[in-house]
């Protein structure tokens, strides 16, 4: 049985105002409690005010706005208690993930993603961190997408473009102490093409910890 067109089209234009909001709210271009204009948004994208507030709906249930009845949208903040809470989720989960995935991922990405880290392009200290968060977003979502397991793909991307926006919200450009988050990353690389769980146990975790450790230090200052 194939979907009804009207079906289709009224999905993805929700699909696509999802995706467009969200990615505003990761960025900062919507910051912390700042209203969203339905109107705005609306002649932005160039679609009706339906799909709009359904991927508005979709926001507020994972966690990204609060919608006030009556008053309008306003973006949700950044919590020293939702910063823990995300990397709670990250200890409970990550792990698991990288050693599903790792008996699933292609050997030559993952050799890829270890060069990236280890030979980073020469920029400026504040777009050096930034292609580095964004490589780190991309080995982090590389590994979810092959641990093969639905529900995990869905809560955890959720969990990680929280972890994206908590980044860019505390990040400071330069050197910070206790962040060995490169040599981190190519340890969890590395004992991922040997399939060692017992180090990618150990790794993540401590890489997991010292994250959290960091983000909550810089979100108090």
């Amino acid at each position: 049985m194939t979907s009804s067109p009207v079906l289709s089209a009224s999905t993805d234009k929700k699909a696509h105002a999802y995706e467009i909001i969200k990615n505003k709210i990761i960025e900062g271009e919507l910051a912390p409690l700042m209203d969203i204009s339905e109107d705005e948004l609306q002649h932005e994208l160039g679609v009706s005010r339906t799909p709009i507030r359904e991927a508005l709906q979709h926001l507020q249930k994972e966690g990204f706005v609060y919608i006030y009845p009556r008053k309008g949208t306003i973006v949700a903040e950044v919590t020293e208690d939702l910063i823990k809470e995300i990397f709670h989720m990250r200890v409970l989960n990550e792990a698991y993930i990288v050693k599903q995935a790792c008996n699933f991922m292609p050997l030559e990405w993952l050799e890829e993603k270890k060069r990236q880290f280890l030979n980073p392009p020469d920029l400026p200290p504040a777009e050096q961190r930034r292609h580095l968060m964004l490589l780190d977003r991309d080995l982090h979502f590389g590994y979810l997408k092959y641990c093969n397991n639905r529900f995990l793909q869905n809560i955890m991307s959720v969990v990680y473009d929280h972890n994206h926006r908590i980044r860019l919200i505390v990040s400071d450009p330069r050197p910070r102490e206790g962040d060995n988050s490169v040599e981190e990353h190519v340890g969890t690389i590395e004992a991922s093409i040997k399939k060692d769980y017992d180090a990618i146990d150990a790794i993540v975790a401590m890489h997991v910890k010292r994250s959290c450790s960091i983000s909550v230090r810089y979100f108090r200052r």
